[in-house]
């Protein structure tokens, strides 16, 4: 007759091992099936050739958002599995299984970034949210955050120049624009380009179009007209820029109307600055690991498909949706 009575190990992982409130929360509410189903649509069997991972998807995908979560480089996220064990709870593994290794952790980022994953799967998720019933599509907030670049713009060294980069009025790097809902705080779409491109000139690529209303910083204000010509159905509420004076004057205030406008723009609009806070500052996301656009774009999006996760679990707790 099978036991099926756990080992004394498996007892120690889910009995002994600190709960880790928010890695359980986020087994609970993320939804694996959706992502499981697209991995194996459209990544696993358009690129049979390559063959499965030696590990399941779902779970070296889970490595991938542990590193977001916690700022792991591949080394420290293999060091960290190893070592807590509600790491290894919220991955499944028991206490004897085998930890993958560094190289493997970044064969599986690569294998993601070649085949553009995170921006599909952003694409899913989001399609997820507004069925739910979280994204109300009732206003968007757009901005941008600087991605400051590992690379040097003058080295000898390959592995230290980093030609997508470029300079900003910020330093060295990369510029990446957001579009977030402004009722669920969950991000919608990104782009992400080097630093010399002013924020307003990236505004057209980051909207979706079924937008009502979208509100802006000043820094948007040069593409006001040609946003709505080019988008009649969408209100674009963007903070109002003082016009320069005279020669020798000094720059004229605004009038009271649109001071007022201005407030009420920026308490809204400052709710994106929240999700930069996040990503900065809780997950630790201060500096680049890599260099190139295209690897700087695929660690954005990641970021934010993280962010979106620790968000999905704080609405569903605090408003009371099922997912």
């Amino acid at each position: 007759m099978e036991d099926n009575r756990p080992t004394l190990a498996q007892y120690f992982v889910e009995q002994v091992c600190p709960d880790n409130k928010f890695l359980e929360e986020m087994n609970n509410v993320i939804p694996w099936w959706e992502i499981e189903n697209w991995f194996n649509k459209e990544v696993v069997k358009k690129n049979s050739k390559v063959g499965r991972p030696a590990y399941p998807t779902i779970m070296m995908f889970k490595i991938h958002l542990l590193q977001q979560w916690y700022n792991l480089s591949d080394r420290e996220a293999e060091f960290q599995i190893s070592d807590r064990l509600s790491f290894r709870k919220f991955l499944g593994l028991s206490i004897e299984d085998r930890v993958p290794d560094a190289t493997t952790i970044e064969n599986f980022r690569h294998f993601l970034e070649s085949r553009n994953a995170h921006k599909v799967l952003a694409q899913v998720l989001d399609n997820y949210f507004c069925k739910i019933g979280l994204i109300k599509k009732e206003g968007n907030l757009v901005d941008a955050t600087f991605l400051r670049s590992k690379g040097k713009p003058h080295s000898d060294e390959e592995k230290n120049f980093d030609i997508d980069a470029q300079f900003g009025h910020k330093g060295y790097g990369y510029s990446a624009t957001v579009n977030m809902d402004k009722d669920s705080k969950l991000i919608r779409k990104t782009v992400v380009t080097s630093a010399e491109i002013l924020d307003f000139q990236s505004t057209d690529d980051v909207l979706i179009g079924d937008e009502k209303k979208v509100y802006a910083d000043r820094g948007y204000d040069p593409a006001r007209k040609l946003l709505e010509i080019k988008h009649p159905n969408t209100e674009f509420i963007i903070m109002h820029k003082r016009k320069r004076g005279k020669k020798g004057e000094p720059t004229p205030n605004l009038n009271v109307f649109k001071q007022e406008a201005n407030k009420k723009c920026a308490r809204i609009r400052a709710r994106v600055e929240h999700a930069f806070g996040i990503m900065k500052f809780v997950f630790g996301f201060q500096r680049l690991r890599y260099v190139g656009l295209e690897r700087v774009t695929a660690k954005f999006n990641s970021l934010v498909i993280a962010y979106n996760f620790a968000r999905l679990g704080f609405l569903l707790r605090n408003q009371g949706i099922t997912a």
